[in-house]
């Protein structure tokens, strides 16, 4: 008798995850939003979108070899689960913040157009963003970075994945590691990443998560239903994998095991 790996059993569950979204199936009609989310759920959809298509990017990427190239996506998609967190947890008081860091990231953006002299820009498209944002209450603009926005509404896991991929995105010994054969005490290069990167759990944990908080902030019978079905099997595994790997299980995901 054969047995699955814990990457087979996860990667079994991803085309039936990926076939999930709060818009109900087969129709065109507008997703029914619940109404402490009002205000922000045209973000929420939005980014539940990023985080499904930056896994289907990962997969892709994947089947080419390029798993260890597909850390930027990777933290993308943990950034965006992080922040739906943050909205299925807040709701439409969350619009301001938003509102501010949209005003803040335009300001900076027109200044950096100013600055590099790009007249194929035309400066006036910035200021109604910049103007939408100021005179709103700056108290919590700290939640527009991403450490502080973990540290509240994330885990401890979010952010020990959120600095391996960034290690593994920006110009450091890390980035470079993957390309080195370091077994002989002397880098030796390699063509290829000599150390694949598993895919499918990452991919099926943060789905799940980024479907759970779009659950609870859209009206989707099916969605619901679909979720109720197919999350016990995967937190069986994901409690299963910690238990063999000493890896944690996301509170989201931990009970009803």
């Amino acid at each position: 008798m054969s047995f699955l790996s814990v990457e087979e059993e996860y990667r079994a569950f991803l085309p039936r995850l990926l076939s999930l979204h709060p818009r109900e199936s087969g129709t065109d009609s507008e997703v029914g939003v619940r109404e402490p989310y009002r205000e922000v759920a045209h973000v929420a959809y939005g980014w539940f979108m990023r985080c499904h298509r930056g896994i289907q990017a990962v997969l892709m990427l994947e089947e080419e070899g390029f798993q260890v190239e597909a850390a930027p996506i990777r933290r993308s998609v943990l950034e965006h689960v992080v922040a739906l967190k943050w909205l299925a947890a807040q709701g439409s008081v969350a619009a301001g913040i938003l509102r501010r860091g949209a005003s803040n990231d335009a300001r900076k953006r027109r200044e950096a157009v100013r600055n590099a002299n790009w007249t194929s820009v035309d400066l006036d498209l910035f200021d109604a963003v910049v103007q939408d944002g100021e005179g709103l209450d700056r108290q919590h603009d700290n939640l527009l970075a991403f450490k502080a926005r973990c540290e509240k509404f994330g885990t401890s896991d979010d952010m020990v994945l959120y600095l391996a991929e960034t290690a593994q995105s920006h110009p450091c010994w890390q980035s470079a590691s993957p390309y080195l054969d370091l077994s002989s005490g002397k880098p030796v290069p390699l063509v290829d990443p000599g150390s694949p990167v598993d895919q499918a759990g990452f991919c099926v944990v943060h789905l799940i998560e980024a479907l759970l908080c779009v659950n609870q902030i859209f009206e989707s019978s099916i969605l619901s239903a679909d979720l109720e079905e197919i999350l016990p099997a995967v937190r069986s595994l994901m409690v299963r994998q910690g238990e063999e790997l000493g890896l944690p299980v996301p509170h989201e995901i931990r009970h009803d095991t």
